[in-house]
C-alpha cells in the first residue's frame, strides 16, 4: 500500500516538474509564439483565398442479383443464357481495375488538360482537342498552341514550333494526332491556349486513389461511388463514364459466349446448307436417269423407318460430340458451351462453372491471386468442376448404349432393304442421306434462333440508382485549416526552441543542474526588471518574495543561530550574478530585523557603490587589508535600516594577497561579535581560489549558477567542488 501511495506520488511530482519546465521553457517566449500564430493564420488565411476547392462526386448503382435476373427471364427459361452470380465485393473491386480506369479516361482523353493565357482550365470549354492517331502521347508537360486564325495553329514544343491547320495529322514529340476546333473557336482567335499532358499510368493511378467505392447496405447490392476533384463538371463526366462503361464491360462478357456460339452454329449451317443442295441434286438426277415417278409401299415403309432412326441416331451422335466437347473444354480447365445439351441438370452445372470463371477473372484484373478472395471461388470451381466430370461420364454412358441399340435396329432394316429391287434400294439410299441432313440442319436452325433470342434480349446486371452529382465541397474545411496553421505553428515556434536549447551550451534549466550534479538547486531567483536597482528598493514584488523564500532557506541551514552566522556567497565565472544575489539578500535579511553586513571581496567587478548608492571615495576593504584604516573606518551605513555595507576600496595591485591576509580572519572574527549576518560577496571561484583562504569561517556556502550564462561544462567543476567538500555546507542558486 505504502509503494502504491509513494509511486503515485512520485508520478505527481513528475508530472509537475514536466509542466514546470514546460512553462519555464515556452511561456517566456510567448511574443515570439504570438508572432508565429499571428503570421501561421496569415499563411491560412491567404491559402483558404487563393487554393481551389476539391468538391466531392457521388454517384449510386444497384447490381443485380441472381434471383431477380432468373424472375426477369422467366418467358426465356428454355435458352440458354450466359448467367452470372454477382458478388458485389468483387463488382467494387471491379469498378476501381485499372483497365475500366484507363478506358474511361482514354474516352475522356483525361491525360490532357487545356488552359487560357491566365492559367485557368478551360475544361469542356477549350476551342481545341488534341486527338492522338496511333496510341496515347508519351510526352510529358506543356505544350503552347497559338489560334492563328480560324484554320490555322502554331504549336510551340520547348524550343521547336510547328505550323499546321485543324484536322490534319501531324508528327512531333507529342507523337502522331491532330488539333481538332471546337464551336468556342472563334473567341479565341489570337490566343494562345496549353496544353498540358501527363503520363496515362499516372493518370490512371490519380483516379484510382481518388476514387472510393462503399457498399451502402450489406442486404441491398447498392454500391456508393465517390470521387474527388477540384473541377465538378470532370468528376461528373468521370463516374458516368465509369459506370456506363462497367454496365458495357458487364454485359459484354454476357455475350462473349454467345457470341461464339453463334458463329460456330453458322459455319456448320452454311456447310450443310450445301451438303443438303448437293444430295437434292443427286435425288433429282437418279429419278430422272431411271424415270422413276412412284416408289412402292413396302420401299416407303423401309424409307421412314430407316429416315426415324437415323433422325434419333443423329440426335445421339451430336449429343455424344457435344458431351466429348465438354470433356475436353473441362479436361483443359475452359469452360464449355452449353448448346445442344438436353440435360438440364449439366446444363446448371455448367452455367454455374461460367459464372465462377467469370467471377474470378474480374477478381484477377484488381486482386493478386494469393488473396483470400479467390479461397471460396477455387473450391466452388473445383466442386462444380467434378460433378460436370461425374455428369458428363454418365451421359456419355447412357447416350453409347442408345447409339449401340439404334445402329443394331438400322443393320436390321438395312438386311430387309437388300431384298427389294436394286433401283428402289439406291433410291432409299440417297432418300436417307437427305432425312439426315435435313434433320440436322433444322436442329442447328432452331438452336440459332434460341441463341440469338438470348443475345438479343441481355438484360443488365447493374443500374444505375442516381447519376453523378456534387455533394459537397470536402477541401478546405476552414476550420480545420486554422487549426492546423496553429497547430503546425506551436509544434514549429517549440521546435525551434528546444532545438536551440539541446544544441546551446549553457544551462537553460533546473533540470539540467540536478540531473548532472545529482544535488537539488537551493533557490530559483529571476531576472531583475528595474535596472541595477536592490528589489527591495526597486519595488519588484515577485523578486522580493523570492528573496524572503531565500531568507528562510538560510535560516534553516544555518540550524536557527541567532548571531555571527556568515554565508559565503560565490560562481565559477565573473557575471553570474554573485553580487546581485549578495547585496538582495542582504538587503533582505536586514528588513527582517537582523542586523546585517554585506562585504564587497569581489575585488575585480565592484558594484557596492552603485547598488546601494553610497558616496565615492569612502575607504573599503583594500584600505583596511592594506592596514591604512580601522574596521570602523570602512564600515557605511546604508538606505535600509540594520543593513551595514563594506565595498571594495580603493582599487588593489595585487587582491588575491590581500584576501589571503590573516586580516581578513580577524575581521570576520571582529564583525561576527557585532552583526547577526555577515554576507560575502566574493571573486569568481575558477578564476580566483582566494576563498578557501576564509571557507573555514563561513557556516553556509551558495554557489551561483546562471541561465543562459553558465555553460554546461562547468557543472563538472560544481560537481567537484561538492565531492571535494572544502566549501562548507555548498548549496546551488539558480539566477536569472
Amino acid at each position: 500500500m505504502n509503494n502504491k501511495i509513494s509511486n503515485g506520488m512520485n508520478s505527481q511530482v513528475k508530472s509537475q516538474s514536466v509542466l514546470t519546465i514546460i512553462l519555464l521553457r515556452y511561456v517566456p517566449k510567448w511574443r515570439l509564439f504570438l508572432a508565429s500564430i499571428i503570421i501561421a493564420l496569415l499563411i491560412a488565411f491567404i491559402y483558404l483565398k487563393i487554393v481551389n476547392p476539391v468538391y466531392e462526386i457521388k454517384a449510386s448503382l444497384v447490381v443485380a442479383d441472381k434471383d431477380k435476373v432468373e424472375k426477369q427471364k422467366a418467358a426465356l427459361d428454355e435458352i440458354d443464357l450466359a448467367n452470372t452470380s454477382k458478388k458485389v465485393e468483387i463488382e467494387m473491386e471491379v469498378l476501381k481495375s485499372r483497365p475500366l480506369i484507363k478506358k474511361v479516361i482514354t474516352d475522356l482523353n483525361a491525360w490532357s488538360s487545356y488552359y487560357d493565357s491566365n492559367k485557368k482550365e478551360l475544361y469542356n470549354a477549350s476551342p481545341i482537342v488534341y486527338k492522338p492517331i496511333d496510341n496515347q502521347p508519351l510526352y510529358k508537360g506543356m505544350v503552347y498552341v497559338k489560334i492563328l486564325d480560324a484554320s490555322n495553329i502554331e504549336l510551340t514544343l520547348g524550343t521547336n514550333t510547328i505550323k499546321t491547320g485543324f484536322d490534319k495529322a501531324f508528327k512531333s514529340a507529342i507523337g502522331l494526332g491532330m488539333i481538332k476546333s471546337t464551336k468556342s473557336i472563334k473567341n479565341y482567335i489570337g490566343s494562345t491556349i496549353g496544353m498540358n499532358f501527363e503520363n496515362a499510368e499516372d493518370v490512371i493511378t490519380k483516379y484510382q486513389s481518388n476514387l472510393e467505392t462503399r457498399l451502402v447496405d450489406k442486404l441491398a447490392p447498392i454500391i456508393e461511388l465517390s470521387y474527388k476533384d477540384q473541377n465538378k463538371e470532370r468528376g461528373k463526366d468521370f463516374l458516368n463514364y465509369l459506370i456506363a462503361e462497367y454496365k458495357n464491360n458487364s454485359t459484354d462478357e454476357k455475350n462473349k459466349l454467345i457470341k461464339n456460339t453463334l458463329s460456330f452454329i453458322d459455319e456448320r449451317l452454311g456447310l450443310l446448307s450445301g451438303e443438303l443442295t448437293t444430295v437434292e441434286k443427286d435425288i433429282e438426277g437418279y429419278k430422272s436417269s431411271r424415270g422413276l415417278t412412284d416408289i412402292s409401299a413396302e420401299s416407303n415403309i423401309y424409307l421412314q423407318n430407316m429416315q426415324s432412326n437415323d433422325g434419333k441416331l443423329n440426335e445421339v451422335n451430336v449429343q455424344l460430340q457435344v458431351i466429348e466437347g465438354i470433356e475436353n473444354a473441362i479436361n483443359k480447365n475452359s469452360v464449355p458451351a452449353t448448346i445442344g445439351i438436353e440435360d438440364k441438370g449439366l446444363v446448371n452445372l455448367i452455367d454455374q462453372l461460367s459464372r465462377l470463371q467469370l467471377e474470378r477473372n474480374k477478381l484477377l484484373a484488381t486482386t493478386p491471386e494469393t488473396n483470400y478472395l479467390f479461397a471460396p471461388i477455387k473450391e466452388q470451381i473445383q466442386t462444380t468442376t467434378s460433378a460436370i466430370r461425374e455428369n458428363v461420364k454418365n451421359i456419355k454412358l447412357s447416350l453409347l448404349g442408345m447409339k449401340s441399340s439404334l445402329q443394331n435396329v438400322n443393320t436390321r432394316v438395312e438386311s430387309s432393304i437388300k431384298s427389294l429391287p436394286g433401283q428402289e434400294r439406291g433410291y432409299i439410299s440417297i432418300k436417307r442421306q437427305q432425312g439426315i441432313k435435313e434433320n440436322l440442319y433444322t436442329y442447328l436452325l432452331q438452336k440459332r434462333e434460341e441463341v440469338a433470342l438470348s443475345y438479343a434480349t441481355t438484360l443488365a446486371s447493374a443500374n444505375i440508382i442516381e447519376m453523378a452529382y456534387v455533394n459537397a465541397a470536402v477541401w478546405p474545411k476552414k476550420s480545420f485549416v486554422y487549426a492546423i496553421a496553429l497547430i503546425i505553428a506551436l509544434i514549429i515556434t517549440a521546435s525551434i526552441i528546444f532545438i536551440r536549447e539541446i544544441f546551446s551550451n549553457t544551462i537553460s534549466f533546473p533540470a539540467e543542474v540536478e540531473d548532472t550534479i545529482e544535488k537539488p538547486i537551493l533557490s530559483e531567483i529571476t531576472s531583475q526588471k528595474n535596472g541595477k536597482s536592490l528589489a527591495l528598493l526597486g519595488g519588484d514584488p515577485t523578486l522580493s518574495q523570492q528573496f524572503r523564500v531565500l531568507r528562510s532557506e538560510i535560516d534553516y541551514l544555518h540550524e536557527n543561530k541567532e548571531k555571527g552566522r556568515i554565508t559565503v556567497i560565490t560562481s565559477s565565472k565573473p557575471g553570474e550574478g554573485k553580487s546581485f544575489i549578495a547585496s538582495n539578500l542582504s538587503a533582505s535579511l536586514a528588513s527582517s530585523g537582523r542586523k546585517t553586513i554585506v562585504i564587497e571581496l569581489n575585488l575585480q567587478s565592484p558594484c557596492f557603490v552603485e547598488l546601494f548608492q553610497l558616496p565615492n571615495g569612502k575607504p573599503g576593504i583594500t584600505n583596511f587589508l592594506n592596514k591604512k584604516v580601522s574596521i570602523n573606518e570602512i564600515l557605511q551605513h546604508s538606505k535600509i535600516e540594520n543593513l551595514d555595507v563594506i565595498t571594495s576600496g580603493e582599487v588593489a595591485k595585487n587582491p588575491s594577497e590581500l584576501i589571503e591576509s590573516k586580516l581578513i580572519l580577524e575581521l570576520l572574527s571582529h564583525l561576527t561579535t557585532i552583526y547577526d549576518d555577515i554576507i560575502i560577496d566574493t571573486p569568481a571561484l575558477k578564476v580566483y581560489t582566494d576563498v578557501y583562504a576564509f571557507a573555514s569561517q563561513a557556516g553556509l556556502t551558495l554557489f551561483v549558477i546562471r541561465k543562459n550564462v553558465t555553460k554546461k561544462s562547468e557543472l563538472s567543476f560544481v560537481n567537484k567542488l561538492f565531492n571535494e567538500g572544502r566549501l562548507p555546507k555548498l548549496n546551488l542558486i539558480l539566477n536569472g
